[in-house]
């Protein structure tokens, strides 16, 4: 008898509290995550994300000043059409959205994400980070300063994230 509980109730436990995971493991496509945009829109990961160029996923908080200071500099990449920019915005009230001072200079869709949907889903826990993700969704890379990922721009990390080889042109060549 206590051999049989050793067995069966662990299996219970999975089968009751581990589905989710379960289903996430064999099924290749994650459940959509929908917010709402600053432009009153939703959009919905992944369905509304290329498939035909990588995307950046720049989780910003509103709640930190520091963060306000990258949305300009986040603007200029946007207007790059190699990859997709897309910002995540976590905030606590709405109230402070209306205010919100670099609201003008948001070009690229902001998710807004008060209740951490996105945030939790790719396990951000630090303003602000950078996801860099392939054509399917995975991630490649996270950085959590601006400057670092204007390398993603380059065509070795397109290539990557198009999932196939890259070749070096002539200057990429001189440059190792």
């Amino acid at each position: 008898m206590k051999r049989a509980m050793e067995i069966v109730l662990p299996c219970l436990c999975f089968a009751f509290m581990g589905c989710t995971t379960v289903n996430n493991i064999f099924n290749s496509k994650p459940d959509p995550t929908t917010l709402h945009t600053f432009d009153n829109t939703t959009l919905t990961f992944p369905d509304d994300f290329p498939n035909d160029k990588p995307t950046i996923l720049a989780f910003l908080t509103a709640n930190d000043r520091s963060c306000d200071r990258l949305v300009r500099p986040l603007r200029a990449l946007s207007t790059r059409g190699e990859v997709k920019l897309v910002g995540v915005m976590n905030y606590d009230t709405n109230e402070y959205l209306r205010d919100y001072p670099p609201a003008k200079d948001i070009v690229f869709p902001m998710m807004l994400d008060p209740k951490k949907k996105m945030a939790g889903r790719f396990n951000v826990g630090r303003y602000p980070t950078f996801i860099y993700l392939a054509v399917d969704g995975k991630e490649l890379d996270r950085r959590y300063d601006v400057n670092k990922i204007t390398e993603w721009y380059k065509q070795a990390w397109i290539d990557k994230a198009m999932r196939r080889m890259h070749k070096p042109n002539k200057a990429e060549a001189d440059e190792e």
